[in-house]
This record gives C-alpha cells, sequence and structure tokens, in this order.
C-alpha cells in the first residue's frame, strides 16, 4: 500500500511514523512532500516518510491513500494542485480542524470520481515541525470522520483503517456538527487563552505579574503557544460556531462575577465552585459521552453523585462555615443600620 501524506510537520509526521511502525505487517509505503523542502528532509531523516518528492502532484502518484496534512487554509491550494492527476481509486482525506470550509473546497475541486473523506484526529500539541512528532500522539484520541455524499463505501473503510493503524478511535460526525463542537471545546479555549494572556502582558504590571505566574497561569494560557499561522486558519474558518461558544463563556463569566460581588450569595458561589470541581475531575477520571456507566479506569471513589460529594464532612463543615459567616454579616448590617437610625 502506498500513502502519501502532503505536510510534514507534526500531524503529517506522526501518522507517517505510526505508519511506518506498522509498515512490516500490512507493507506500507510513506512519501512525503512538504512545500517547505527541509521539513519534509527532517521528516525523513526522523523516520516519518520513506521518500520525499518535491511536488504533490509527484508524491501522489500511485497512491492508494492520500492525506492532506498541510495547514488549513492551504488545504484548498493543495486540492487545486492535484485534482488533475489524481488516479481514479484514490482515497483522500485531511486533518484540518474545521470541516465545512474543507468538504465544500473538496466538493469544488476535485473530481467527481475522487473518494474524499474528512477527517480530524483530536490530537496535538503547541509545539510545530517534525521535530514535535509522535508515533503514539494519536493513541486512543478520536479520530473524526467526515464522509460527504459522494464518499464511497471504500474510501470511509480507507479513513477507517488510517484511524485504526494509528492507535485511533473512529468517530462520525457531519461537518456542522464538528464544527460546533470543536468550536466549544478547542477553538473558543485557544481564543479565550490568546485574549487572558494578552490581557495580562499588556498590564503596565507585567514586569512584576510575570515573576510571580506559575503552574495555574501558565496551564490556563498554554493555548496561547498554538502555532499563529494554525490559530488563524482556525478562526477565520470556524468564526460563528467560535463566537456562539466565546459569547455563552463570556455569560458564564459574568454569571460568576454577579456571584462574587454579592455577599449574600456566598453559598451559591461555592457550590457553584464545588460543583464544577466536582464534575472536572470525574471529566478527568474517564467519564465522558452520554453513557453514565463509569469506565474501566474510573475507581470507585469516583463513582458518586453531586450530593454525595457534598455530604463528604469537611465540605458540609465548610458550607456550614460559609452559611453562619454570611448570617453574622447579615446580622452585623442590621445592626450598624440600627445604630445609624439612632444617631
Amino acid at each position: 500500500m502506498r500513502v502519501a501524506i502532503l505536510g510534514t510537520g507534526l500531524i503529517g509526521a506522526s501518522i507517517g511514523m505510526r505508519l511506518r511502525q506498522a509498515a512490516g505487517k500490512s507493507k506500507v509505503e510513506v512519501v512525503g512532500y512538504d512545500r517547505y523542502a527541509d521539513v519534509a528532509r527532517q521528516a525523513q531523516k526522523l523516520g516519518a516518510v520513506d521518500v520525499v518528492m518535491h511536488t504533490p502532484q509527484h508524491a501522489i502518484e500511485g497512491a492508494d491513500l492520500i492525506i492532506l496534512a498541510t495547514p488549513l487554509l492551504a488545504i484548498r491550494k493543495i486540492m487545486e494542485e492535484i485534482a488533475p492527476v489524481l488516479g481514479p481509486n484514490a482515497i483522500i482525506t485531511d486533518t484540518g480542524s474545521t470541516k465545512a470550509a474543507v468538504l465544500r473546497w473538496a466538493d469544488e475541486l476535485l473530481p467527481a470520481h475522487a473518494g474524499f473523506v474528512g477527517g480530524h484526529p483530536m490530537a496535538g500539541k503547541t509545539q510545530t515541525g517534525p521535530r514535535a512528532a509522535d508515533a503514539g500522539l494519536f493513541e486512543k484520541a478520536r479520530w473524526i470522520v467526515v464522509p460527504t455524499t459522494r464518499s464511497s463505501e471504500r474510501a470511509i473503510n480507507g479513513v477507517l483503517w488510517l484511524a485504526d493503524t494509528v492507535g485511533a478511535e473512529s468517530m462520525f460526525m457531519d461537518a456542522a456538527e464538528h464544527d460546533a463542537y470543536v468550536a466549544a471545546i478547542s477553538h473558543m479555549p485557544m481564543i479565550a487563552a490568546t485574549a487572558m494572556f494578552d490581557m495580562e502582558r499588556s498590564s503596565d504590571a507585567w514586569p512584576e505579574l510575570s515573576l510571580l505566574a506559575a503552574g495555574g497561569f501558565r496551564d490556563t494560557t498554554r493555548l496561547t503557544g498554538t502555532d499563529p499561522a494554525m490559530a488563524f486558519d482556525i478562526a477565520v474558518t470556524n468564526r460563528e460556531h467560535t463566537v456562539h461558544w466565546l459569547n455563552r463563556y463570556i455569560g458564564a463569566l459574568i454569571d460568576m462575577r454577579e456571584l462574587l460581588l454579592a455577599p449574600e450569595q456566598e453559598e451559591a458561589l461555592f457550590r457553584r465552585i464545588a460543583e464544577a470541581s466536582f464534575e472536572y475531575h470525574e471529566f478527568v477520571n474517564g467519564k465522558v459521552g452520554r453513557q453514565q456507566a463509569a469506565s474501566p479506569e474510573m475507581d470507585a471513589a469516583s463513582i458518586m453523585s453531586f450530593q454525595d460529594f457534598m455530604a463528604g464532612s469537611w465540605l458540609r463543615e465548610k458550607l456550614s462555615d460559609i452559611v453562619g459567616n454570611a448570617e453574622e454579616r447579615v446580622a452585623e448590617n442590621e445592626r450598624q443600620k440600627r445604630l445609624r437610625r439612632d444617631v
């Protein structure tokens, strides 16, 4: 089997490394192309591809599977370049972070016989280039498969084979559903992290703030380090969905601000913080999707309701303290009001 990877950066090189590991079993030959020749040579040196070609047209000659792993906005151009020389049996997929635009380009530019199936591996790093590549990058990750109305069963099976071979778990979605969901869990957090870092970096107090910034700030703003070209491509190809989730996030921040500003709402504030913490720990311990049954990775201690969680002794004591303190403050405020009236 001959696989052509067009774009040998982090994602393309990681795919190539894993495919070449499997080459002994399935006899896979991996051909690489990158618009930057030094990047392609580096990928070859690191073992991601067997051979490097200098044009995308030469790279796809005789390829059974073509993987478009270029930056998102470059996918359109490379489709234009390879369309005239696509073989009638070639399967084409991509790794782009948004899907509606990519499927639209495929419909416009690729010949009718082309077996295109959209794809998006839900894995990555903020580091870029083949030096950051990792054959295990996709292990247990979701690989979103987005067929078009023209995708043949053979083409879909080819992409399922790719996902399985690199260790990922396939998941079918349509383009609009995909773009809405990844805007929530990937694109909006990236924009929010960038805005937070930019806000703090722009402060006159940044020299002092940067000295104090530790793990919490670095973790929260990590996605600011996303390759700027990739971040821009994502932003402009998924504007509406990303703005939708930004607006929802802004609403959630406003809700938290209102709770912070209202001393009489301290119990509600604590419950909001505690519930989010509980659900977060459930999530990182394996509770994902709509299935309520525990996954094998979840230990017995994590299988509880939020009510059980709040019934824990230290949390019960904390909540009691909060309520008691709030009542004392209300009583003190009333006493001060009476004193002012007496005066």
